[in-house]
């Protein structure tokens, strides 16, 4: 048995996992209640991946040398790695009554806490961590991107800083800080701290996407694409970089080429409304609204609560003669939302193409409080060309 455990120990130290948990259990079968061996079984099997085998191997050795804090903190690493944050973080808080001062374990708990989006939690469970450890540069910068995710920008533009100071060629520091800049319309400093972190990681597709986001926000539309095109050369299926360079294709007017990226996305991620959606749109803005009505019903399909996918079905509807089954979308979305100003004028539009005078300078009315500019653009459109002249449209509207 003592042979078995040493190869077993030497495979593991090696990276011969498959060795060491074939050996390990060679030894479990001779002594089931050999705590070195079921250590050993339990390592081999998280690093082979095989998570749930390495659980039953850490269960078996709290049944054996009892509970704890080591044993529970690894078996809530392998919860985490299975996606159960939930059962992680019972875990976390289970060894911590075993070890109230492990900053480990608390971090840990922190990390599971964000990922089911208990940010206070997340972050209260971070300062306890610090409290303990407070140079511990991890929990800083977790804390810092929670703090992100948490809306508060300025605590973590401050935090993200500190950590600079410390170590000023951080790539991920600097792409933190960015974010916090670019989410509180500092846009111009975003950009230079992601160009900063370009120069130093190149190769690092998530800056290049980032940046693109900043620069389209700042309507650098082309340069946006740029920057996209080396995300997706460094990694072609880097997420969200083929959908947003077709979304900012067509906002440039390239709806042709927009419509083959969206081919693409569609095949690949047939479950996103989004993807349909925004094909649609670059569809209809082509004059192909057959197809975009499929697509914006595919996306309904799959997100029955877009508003946005509603009213554009209501207008494709209208570009083909079908008012009234555009009025009945427009009535549904001003329901969901009475303050939905291109319903409301969207509304109006349908109305005055079925002749209701009275009924669309009403709802141009409504529109209108919410937006007042929307009475000039009626002024132009030719939705209203038959009704613009009628003393009811006018009487409507003017009430």
């Amino acid at each position: 048995m003592g042979k078995y455990i040493e190869i077993a120990t030497r495979a593991l130290d090696a990276g011969e996992y498959r060795k060491a948990l074939e050996y390990a259990q060679k030894a479990l079968a001779r002594d089931a209640y050999n705590i070195e061996a079921i250590n050993t079984a339990a390592l081999a099997a998280t690093s082979l991946g095989e998570y749930q085998k390495a659980v039953v191997f850490y269960e078996q050795a709290l049944l054996i040398q009892g509970e704890t804090p080591e044993i529970y903190c690894n078996l809530g690493l392998l919860y985490e790695n299975m996606g159960d944050h939930k059962g992680a973080i019972k875990i976390y808080r289970e060894a911590l009554t075993l070890a109230p001062d492990s900053p480990d374990i608390y971090q840990n708990l922190a990390n599971s806490l964000g990922e089911v989006g208990e940010l206070e939690a997340a972050l209260a469970a971070y300062d306890e961590a610090l409290r303990r450890d407070p140079g511990r540069p991890d929990a800083l910068y977790n804390k810092a991107v929670t703090l992100n995710h948490a809306g508060r920008y300025k605590d973590a533009s401050a935090l993200f800083a500190r950590l600079l100071k410390d170590n000023p060629d951080d790539v991920e520091g600097m792409e933190g800080l960015a974010y916090s800049l670019g989410s509180m319309g500092d846009l111009i400093e975003a950009l230079s701290m992601y160009e900063r972190a370009a120069e130093l990681a190149p190769n690092q597709p998530s800056v290049h996407h980032n940046m693109a986001l900043v620069l389209e926000s700042l309507d650098r539309k082309d340069e946006a694409v740029e920057a996209l095109d080396m995300a997706l050369e460094l990694d072609p299926e880097f997420p969200g970089a083929l959908l947003e360079k077709a979304n900012i294709l067509g906002d440039l007017g390239r709806d042709d080429e927009a419509l083959t990226l969206y081919d693409i996305e569609a095949e690949r991620v047939p479950d996103d409304p989004l993807i349909f959606y925004n094909r649609g749109i670059s569809l209809a803005r082509l004059g192909r609204q057959e197809e975009a009505l499929a697509d914006f019903d595919r996306a309904l399909s799959l997100d029955p609560s877009n508003l946005d996918a509603m009213n554009n079905k209501g207008n494709v509807l209208l570009a083909l003669g079908a008012p009234e089954r555009a009025l009945e979308l427009f009535d549904a979305i001003a329901k969901a939302d009475r303050k939905n100003v291109k319903a409301l004028y969207n509304k109006a539009c349908a109305l005055a193409r079925l002749g209701d005078a009275k009924g669309a300078g009403a709802a141009l009315r409504r529109a209108a409080q919410f937006d007042k500019t929307v009475v000039d653009d009626a002024s132009a459109d030719p939705d209203f060309d038959e009704v613009r002249d009628a003393p009811a449209f006018n009487l409507a509207l003017n009430q």
